[in-house]
């Protein structure tokens, strides 16, 4: 298996990384705005909102990014194409490595309603990314 990052379509990925905060903004802000609210002790979405640090919206881009080009570079070293393989593996990816690695924090904080919005979300977005990705490859 060769990484590498020069067969990677950076328009798809560029795509991609715009669409997943908009994804993302939608989870949190409007979809699930007030059990995302609550599972943090906070009756009101907006209060919640002013109350988390600028700074967590550059960071979420930033992973929202590395997930993105990650996911791309698997999938051009694995020859995945066509939405089929793209939710395959972004369903793969999501169950191994999106809730593997976000159940943990959140069972030491006991947040449970949170986790499983966090863990929906990511879902969401590694599966989207993922089909998105391998469509446009």
């Amino acid at each position: 298996m060769e990484l590498s990052l020069a067969g990677i379509n950076w328009i798809a990925v560029g795509a991609c990384i715009v669409a997943g905060q908009v994804l993302l903004t939608l989870w949190f802000a409007a979809i699930f705005a007030k059990p995302w609210a609550r599972a943090y002790g906070v009756d009101d979405p907006k209060q919640h909102t002013r109350e988390v640090p600028g700074y967590t919206y550059a960071i979420g881009l930033a992973c929202t990014a590395l997930a993105t080009v990650g996911i791309a570079v698997l999938q051009a070293a694995l020859g995945a194409r066509g939405a089929g393989d793209g939710v395959a593996l972004g369903l793969l990816l999501a169950l191994c490595f999106g809730a593997a690695t976000a159940v943990p924090g959140y069972a030491f904080l006991k947040r449970w309603s949170a986790c499983g919005l966090a863990v929906g979300s990511q879902a969401v977005l590694i599966m989207a990314v993922s089909a998105v990705l391998a469509v446009w490859r």
